[in-house]
């Protein structure tokens, strides 16, 4: 019979710089893709002066600003929705905004809990604990998307993101899937 009581309930922190730096190549990227191809795609038009680079600089900007702008709310509005609930004998969590993802773990499928701590993580005081499953593995991919707020945490590994005091935390969890695994 599973509980319907929660034993401890998690959101994520949000920290902007750092989705802002995170996102930093692939800005860069775009800027200068959007600026070449655009550019290059509205130069051989009548719209622009012959010579001018303006074309060119005028997609360079857009994309420059409005590539961090996208980055900056998509997961600001993401890490809003999402909760992670924690039963005596499962996991379960909503999250995204742009695409919504719901899923519920249960600790008798959890091979391994694993704590993650990052630089700027570690700066702040967060980390992020993983739960290997059979179906999601221990290792954690990278996913470009994730700075975006576009990536889901279950589609690379059950991860409960970007928490506070997650030493204890990590004990509390680990302490809850040891007991459901008994």
């Amino acid at each position: 019979m599973a509980t319907t009581a929660i034993t401890l309930s998690i959101r994520p922190v949000f920290i902007g710089w750092v989705t802002l730096l995170i996102q930093l190549p692939l800005q860069l990227f775009f800027t200068l893709w959007s600026g070449v191809f655009f550019g290059a795609m509205l130069q051989n038009t009548s719209l622009v002066a012959r010579g001018s680079n303006a074309s060119f600089i005028v997609f360079g900007a857009v994309a420059f600003f409005g590539f961090p702008l996208v980055a900056y709310f998509g997961k600001k509005l993401n890490y809003s929705r999402t909760e992670y609930r924690f039963f005596t004998d499962r996991l379960e969590f909503e999250e995204g905004f742009f695409s919504i993802n719901k899923k519920v773990i249960r600790f008798h499928d959890v091979n391994e809990v694993t704590l993650h701590k990052g630089f700027f993580q570690r700066f702040y005081g967060l980390g992020t604990i993983y739960l290997a499953t059979l179906a999601t593995g221990s290792s954690r991919t990278f996913n470009p998307f994730m700075a975006l707020g576009f990536g889901n945490v279950s589609a690379s590994g059950v991860g409960v993101r970007d928490i506070e005091n997650p030493d204890q935390v990590f004990d509390k969890i680990r302490g809850l899937v040891d007991a459901a695994n008994k």
